[in-house]
Order: structure tokens, then sequence, then C-alpha cells
């Protein structure tokens, strides 16, 4: 059974990770187009690289946690409820954007965007570090929240990084890494516990 449980939480594992991944990518990505400096630009090449690799290896991972033992049962109880409260926490989360967005749009504060958005991004970590059974998304929410309240809190709203100001790119840079760092100890994880369960067999 633990066989089983395992295999099923590899998976979410390795399936959270590319997901991180992809948004560190946009995150990255569109900070550094908007710098648009030739450094930027060479460091976006760079970051390309890596996230590729780690795509490749979350990848690996999934293949490698198809291979293991699978589970024909039906969903345990606990397992529906995990995908009802996740459902939950993205509805929840969804309508968030929209309110949020919403205010921008009528303010016209639109320099407030990545800040506000990456928050959401950063509470919704927290009920999904209790729903999911991953500490870590705790310290990923916390750090989501931190670093777009420090730069609201102490970068100059006029501050000009490259070709843009410093609101725009900070948060989504500082959070990209942060969601990297994320993904690679998912992705740790699950591999880790992959060569435990053939160690075992």
């Amino acid at each position: 059974m633990k066989t089983f449980t395992s295999r099923k939480r590899n998976i979410g594992l390795a399936a959270g990770a590319l997901w991180l991944i992809a948004i560190s990518f946009v995150f990255v990505a569109w900070s550094l187009l908007a710098i648009g400096t030739l450094t930027s630009i060479y460091v976006l090449v760079v970051t390309f690289v890596l996230l590729c690799i780690l795509v490749v290896t979350g990848v690996l991972v999934i293949r490698a946690t198809l291979d293991l033992p699978k589970n024909i049962a039906q969903p345990t109880p606990e397992e529906k409820l995990i995908g009802r409260r996740f459902a939950l926490v993205v509805s929840v989360e969804v309508i968030a954007f929209a309110v949020v967005n919403l205010f921008i749009g009528l303010t016209r504060k639109f320099e407030l965007i990545p800040s506000l958005n990456l928050i959401i991004v950063g509470i919704h970590f927290i009920p999904l570090a209790k729903i999911f059974r991953v500490p870590r998304y705790y310290i990923t929410g916390l750090f989501f929240c931190v670093i777009p309240i420090i730069t609201l809190l102490a970068i100059p709203k006029q501050l000009i990084i490259g070709q843009t100001i410093a609101w725009y790119v900070v948060p989504s840079l500082g959070c990209g890494f942060v969601a990297s760092l994320t993904a690679v100890a998912g992705l740790h994880e699950a591999w880790q516990s992959i060569s435990k369960i053939r160690n075992a067999t």
C-alpha cells in the first residue's frame, strides 16, 4: 500500500515541479525581456537552458514513477477529499485574481500587477502545503508574499532597471527563482522515493 501511495505522490510532486518550472520561466522570461539589456538576454538564454534540463528531469521522474507497481483500486475517500480541497483552493485563487485585477484596472495602478498577483499565488501555497503534505510549500508561499511586499516598501516606485520600472521585474525575478528551487526540491524528493521503492523490491 505504501508503494501505491508513494507512486501517486511522486507523480504529484513531479507534476507540481513541472508547473513550477513553467511559471518560473514565464516570470523570469517576461522580466528579462522587459529589462531589455544585452546582459538580461544572455541571462534569459542561460535560464532557458537550465529550466529545460529541469523539464527533462521532471519527465524522467514521471516515467520512472509510472514503472512502479500500479494501484488498480478506486481512489480512497481521502484522495477524493484532497482533490476537492485542491479544486476549492484554485477556485478561490482565480476569484482573487479577478477581484484584484479589476481593482487595479479601475484604479489604473498597473505597476501593482506583478506584486499583488504574486502575493495571491503565495497565499495559495499555504493551504496546498497542508493538503498535499509538502511543508516546503509554506516557505515558498512565504517568499512569494515577502518578496513583493519588500519590493513595494523598500524600492522607489520610480526606479528603472534597464528599460522598465523595478516594480514590474524585481518581484517576478525573485519569485521565479524561488519557484525553481521549489521545483528542484520536489524532483529530488520524488527521485529519492523512487530509489527507496526500487531498493525495497
